[in-house]
């Protein structure tokens, strides 16, 4: 699940190709990327096109806010075919969470702000699937630039809290610059380092760059086999301990690092 690709609901054309994209995740968008007059428009468009195809990604729904006006008729407009999850923006409080509840779906919650960022463990308490950081609107909210520096807390403190709540791993907010594919990749890849899943993303060209740059690298593919065999040889020699060739002695979580890297390889 490492790129989540945003369409928005009311135009077909765009809908009906990223649901036949290589996107892991395609997040129909029923909020910002709709104009208010064409809401409507965009419920009857979403519930044609995923009744007439089978997507091959996994399709999610962000619906309007709780307090907006058009909350209530997004959640009549469900079910819907192939929707596994709602995504509900700019969650700042559980009890937006519990509204949603009765859709009878798993909820993702959007931390866009600088409150929801110092409100993570009670929206955990809620129990979302995950999280996924709108960035955008976070340095909206604290009038920051588009920086590592400027994201560094809120993306720490987002890994952090879901795993201190055993939630799935969050997944990192869109690159905006379109045409700036090594911008694109390099946040990615410090993103997948802070310890991210995957990515949102604003258009399909951002796919295949994100893949790889959420993908073991062919060098950490290399270190881990070398870790394992390492390991497996102290092992069979009845040793609690090894090290590689460098010096650099090893522990079971250094193991567990190399196992997890080579299940993402496969």
């Amino acid at each position: 699940m490492r790129t989540w690709l945003f369409v928005p609901g009311h135009d077909e054309r765009k809908l009906r190709k990223a649901l036949s994209s290589e996107a892991d995740v395609v997040i129909v968008d029923w909020e910002d990327a709709v104009p208010e007059e064409k809401k409507p428009e965009a419920r009857k468009t979403t519930a044609r096109a995923l009744g007439e195809v089978s997507p091959a990604p996994r399709v999610v729904l962000r619906v309007n806010h709780p307090e907006s006006p058009f909350f209530e008729e997004d959640l009549e407009a469900l079910p819907l075919a192939h929707v596994a999850a709602l995504v509900l923006p700019k969650v700042e409080a559980p009890g937006e969470l519990e509204r949603a509840r009765r859709a009878g779906l798993p909820l993702i919650a959007m931390i866009e702000s600088a409150r929801a960022v110092l409100s993570l463990s009670e929206i955990a308490r809620a129990r979302p699937e995950r999280f996924i950081f709108g960035t955008l609107d976070y340095l909206k909210d604290i009038g920051a630039r588009h920086t590592k520096e400027a994201l560094l807390f809120a993306r720490s403190l987002l890994v952090n809290e879901s795993r201190a709540a055993e939630l799935e791993p969050p997944i990192a907010g869109v690159w905006p610059y379109l045409e700036d594919e090594a911008g694109l990749v390099e946040e990615a890849r410090h993103e997948r380092a802070l310890g991210f899943a995957g990515k949102t993303l604003l258009h399909p060209k951002q796919i295949l760059p994100v893949k790889k740059a959420f993908a073991p690298t062919a060098a950490e593919i290399e270190e881990a086999r070398a870790i394992l065999a390492a390991w497996k040889a102290a092992r069979a020699e009845g040793r609690a301990v090894a090290k590689l060739p460098d010096g650099r002695f090893l522990d079971p979580p250094v193991v567990a690092w190399a196992e997890r890297i080579l299940e993402e390889a496969e």
